[in-house]
């Protein structure tokens, strides 16, 4: 199950428990549903542990970067990158600052 195909559990996704009208089921019938239930735990295993993957993290934290700063249409976004790359100077430019005041006080 991929990022755009995630979707919540509903009843209808869950095997149905066959009980007879007489409301006992049979070990064949229990053995069943214990099998439909440990292969869908499977399958969610499986799903969370490719969701999990470091390359897959890192996928995702790239595509989600490249929304912000590129336009599908246009391009990149420049007014974007100009505001980020203002932030960042003038952060390593404070701590540069503080670092020289600071260490010229010893």
């Amino acid at each position: 199950m991929s990022d755009g195909e995630e979707r919540a559990v509903r009843a209808s996704d869950l095997p149905a428990q066959r009980v007879p009208e007489n409301g006992q089921r049979t070990p064949e019938q229990i053995a069943e549903d214990l099998a439909r239930t440990r292969e869908r735990l499977a399958e969610t295993v499986d799903a969370l542990v490719e969701r999990a993957q470091p390359k897959a993290v890192a996928g995702r934290a790239v595509e989600s970067l490249k929304e912000i700063f590129v336009d599908p249409v246009t391009g990149p976004r420049t007014d974007r990158m100009v505001k980020v790359g203002l932030a960042v100077a003038g952060t390593v430019g404070t701590l540069l600052l503080l670092r020289k005041l600071f260490r010229g006080r010893r």
